[in-house]
């Protein structure tokens, strides 16, 4: 979706300004898009269920740290669709207030996700590691009481939106992490012949049921690009699969796959259907 289309659009997401999901925001829509903060996923996924806002940005997975297991949860229990996905490469900086050295850092904040992506770095340091998902209330206020023994692990940007010091570029143990977001809206998109499907479905409780839906794709060669099982949490050791897939829904090949294993399944419901990330 190109710039001069996006007068007027306002998305959600996650984090704070500077963040990485506000960053996918102004790459896939274009830098005149208006975003909005949200607290939590859940609040982004409400947003657009309720069509306060059309779209949101919300994580997926972590080349390294795999999926994000309350995204997925989500886009189960809500009727928004997946109409779009972006990989963002993950460079982490150590910041912190101006004039601090890294020999003064006593305790280190940041995501969960950003604290295991940076483990090697952190290592040698010895400071105390405090997980917080709201790094900005962080920043603001290591700023504000001007401590100069404590720093954030967040993207670079943040440092330059809230005036704080680098200390420390590229901290993240693996030059080439990524994220895979999601667009989020009411409805998926139209097939443009270079697509990807995201599904999820419950299988009967009998030997072979997970070859025979693999199968299903196997048979009319359509590439699966994701299996993966999670609990339903209605009953003890009873999962949901979330499956992704080359090609889009309304494709012939797909479309057929898709009325078999409805009638196979328990449950099937088709996350959505959209245009492959470029890599």
């Amino acid at each position: 979706m190109s710039a001069e289309n996006v007068n007027g659009l306002e998305v959600a997401f996650q984090g704070e300004d500077g963040s990485y999901a506000q960053e996918v925001a102004f790459d896939f829509f274009g830098k005149s898009v208006k975003t909005r903060q949200c607290d939590t996923l859940e609040k982004v996924f409400k947003l657009v269920q309720d069509g306060s806002l059309s779209h949101g940005i919300v994580p997926v997975e972590n080349s390294q740290e795999g999926s994000m297991g309350r995204t997925y949860d989500l886009l189960l229990e809500s009727d928004v669709m997946v109409c779009g996905e972006m990989h963002i490469r993950m460079t982490y900086s150590l910041i912190a207030n101006k004039s601090t050295s890294l020999g003064s850092i006593k305790k280190i904040y940041s995501h969960p996700h950003a604290l295991a992506q940076c483990q090697a770095f952190l290592r040698h340091l010895g400071c105390e590691l405090i997980p917080t998902y709201t790094t900005t209330a962080i920043v603001k206020m290591i700023k504000e009481k001007k401590m100069h023994d404590c720093a954030v692990i967040t993207s670079e940007s943040v440092a330059f939106a809230y005036d704080m010091q680098i200390v420390a570029r590229e901290v993240e143990d693996n030059p080439r992490n990524s994220t895979r977001f999601f667009i989020l809206a009411k409805q998926d998109s139209a097939p443009t012949c270079d697509d990807r499907t995201s599904i999820v479905i419950l299988l009967k409780h009998k030997p072979g049921t997970v070859y025979a839906a693999v199968k299903e794709f196997a048979d009319r060669q359509i590439n699966l690009t994701k299996v993966e099982s999670r609990p339903t949490r209605r009953t003890p050791w009873e999962y949901n699969f979330y499956l992704d897939f080359e090609g889009h829904r309304k494709d012939k090949p797909v479309a057929e796959a898709l009325a078999q294993l409805k009638k196979d399944t328990v449950f099937l419901k088709v996350l959505g259907s959209y245009p492959k990330a470029k890599t």
